[in-house]
């Protein structure tokens, strides 16, 4: 049976020596991103209780800790649990002391009390992820990996096709049945995900050639433009902050420019895009966009955006408040589950959990197969935040935190934690030390393309996870082959 496993063709991922000087470069950017964010919440801040803001301190600093093990090369691996740690940061701790219209609402005293259930989630997360990133395992005898050339292409194939349903789909250029259009769909997204990941990972490490790397930009680009055509910025969003991340890590270096950049233009269309959706999604007739028609449509979404900056002043309070941190925040929901639960409203004592089952059923076998989102739904009618009708046009997400404390209060909190502790800790642990195109750290980068989704409940991630798994399968079946691992020794110190 060994006659066919060949040796290993490539250099592994996570393995040797990580230079001293990369390292301090590392840490300086993390210490100056912690000095910050610290002399924000203390100086510069909305909010004049200083519980309040030592709430948002308490959080920064465990959402900064997993960061600082990573970066100090205390943890090793691909950075899962960090990154998710991370969108604390924005969801959480800054709306705390940004005076969030929907968190001053609340008493001081339940500010603190969300605080450190947020800040007690994160410790123990922590505490648990730990505990199997701090030494690397022994070397499996073999594995299974695309070959970088084969890979390489692959996935730049991968994210054409993804271009090309944009396009369709905001075309409407023919119509898939429903079921077959979702299991298509799910494909894609889930191999669009590991291709901006791998790809924009190789090009950080500089080991992507250069044709490929011009040719992988575009399609990251034509990508983003292409979703956001059908004016929801959060799959663009996404796809970026996946790359990015991906970036950094092979490059430990951060890309200032092209953050600022995008920031810049998703903030500009996200002023505009409510006066979009209500001309095209509510004006009573189906609008399809074709590739030559995309730059009219820029033109007018920008013309809206720079309408809206420049007249907001006049327009009523409530739109005149749509900040980042206030589009960003999810604390709000927790404190809504913590000042209704379990006196006024009941915990639903696992009703958004219950219906998982259902979620992994593919709709093409189950016609009438409830919506992937029927969690955050159970939860926003549960509070009285949604009729049934709305939930049809508008979601309101919850986050996995708020939505276990909805469920079972602080022990469903302390279940989330040590289960993403785990989850995320051994998925880390099995990429260790593997070659990035190989089945382990592919699995790693769903991992980490899922952790950094803030608004995502049990329902939604699960569901995403099976299918993104299943398409994963069919790749390791039917593209990779099986590898000798070296027998070389190895350095491990790098994260």
């Amino acid at each position: 049976m060994t006659k066919f496993l060949e040796p290993t063709p490539q250099p592994l991922a996570f393995v040797g020596k990580f230079p001293q000087q990369n390292r301090r470069q590392l840490l300086k950017t993390f210490w100056l991103m912690a000095l910050g964010l610290f002399v924000f919440e203390l100086f510069w801040t909305q909010t004049n209780s200083l519980v309040t803001n030592f709430g948002a301190i308490l959080i920064t600093a465990a959402a900064l800790l997993p960061s600082y093990l990573w970066c100090s090369g205390r943890a090793l691996g691909m950075p899962i649990f960090p990154f998710f740690a991370l969108t604390f940061i924005w969801t959480h701790a800054l709306p705390l002391a940004s005076n969030h219209p929907k968190v001053v609402s609340y008493a001081i005293a339940s500010h603190l009390f969300a605080s450190c259930t947020v800040a007690g989630f994160l410790g123990l997360g922590t505490f648990i992820w730990f505990q199997f990133v701090k030494s690397a395992p022994l070397l499996p005898k073999s594995y299974r990996a695309l070959s970088r050339r084969k890979g390489n292409v692959f996935f730049l194939w991968v994210l054409a096709i993804g271009v090309l349903f944009n396009m369709y789909f905001v075309g409407g250029w023919f119509f898939l049945d429903g079921g077959l259009f979702s299991l298509v769909r799910g494909a894609i997204l889930g191999l669009n995900a590991l291709a901006a990941f791998v790809l924009a990972y190789q090009l950080g490490t500089q080991e992507l050639p250069k044709g490929q790397s011009r040719l992988f930009l575009f399609l990251l680009v034509t990508n983003m433009i292409t979703n956001a055509v059908g004016l929801l910025l959060v799959g663009t969003a996404s796809t970026f902050l996946g790359a990015t991340i991906a970036f950094i890590i092979g490059r430990r270096k951060i890309p200032v420019l092209p953050i600022l950049i995008v920031l810049v233009c998703l903030s500009l269309l996200h002023s505009g895009k409510a006066e979009m959706r209500a001309k095209y999604w509510f004006g009573g007739q189906n609008t399809f966009v074709q590739p030559w028609q995309y730059p009219a449509w820029y033109t007018e979404w920008v013309g809206y955006s720079l309408n809206f900056n420049r007249d907001k002043d006049n327009l009523p309070e409530p739109q005149q408040k749509q900040s980042f941190l206030e589009r960003s925040s999810v604390i709000h929901l927790l404190l809504l589950a913590q000042d209704k639960s379990p006196g006024i409203v009941p915990f639903l004592h696992g009703e958004t959990y219950a219906i998982l089952p259902q979620l992994l059923v593919p709709r093409i076998f189950s016609p009438n197969k409830i919506r992937s989102h029927e969690g955050t739904y159970l939860l926003n009618i549960h509070y009285g935040l949604q009729t049934r009708e709305a939930t049809f046009t508008t979601t309101i997400g919850w986050g996995l935190l708020a939505e276990s404390y909805a469920n079972f209060g602080l022990l469903g909190c302390t279940g989330l934690a040590i289960v993403l502790g785990l989850a995320y800790g051994q998925s880390t642990r099995w990429s260790l030390n593997m070659p990035i195109l190989s089945t382990r750290s592919l699995f790693a980068v769903l991992m980490m393309t899922f952790a950094v989704q803030t608004e995502w409940t049990a329902g939604v991630y699960i569901a995403t996870l099976f299918q993104s798994t299943v398409v994963l399968g069919g790749v390791i079946v039917f593209l990779m082959k099986p590898y000798w691992m070296s027998t070389l020794p190895v350095v491990i110190d790098r994260p």
